[in-house]
């Protein structure tokens, strides 16, 4: 009897175990800032190895081989913040 009893805890721990991991799963939050704003000009040169300058004249010549969003849900993010994700 105190084995049924103890296996009926055991099994309810499990349970509240598995709630609890349920509950602390979080969503992961892309970062959406904008590093042309955000970071000084040596910031940026060390994170991206280009300057601001040559990163904006690079994405105009390269923009129409850039891929397009197929919807503009939500808040679009202007293709050059895309292209220049801080990671």
């Amino acid at each position: 009897m105190q084995n049924d009893h103890h296996w009926l805890q055991m099994r309810n721990i499990r349970r509240m175990e598995e709630r609890v991991r349920v509950r602390l799963r979080r969503r992961i939050v892309p970062d959406r800032s904008n590093p042309f704003e955000d970071l000084a000009e040596e910031e940026f040169l060390l994170r991206f190895r280009l300057s601001k300058e040559c990163v904006l004249n690079l994405l105009q010549n390269i923009t129409e081989q850039l891929p397009i969003a197929a919807d503009a849900r939500g808040c679009p993010i202007p293709q050059h913040l895309q292209n220049t994700r801080m990671t």
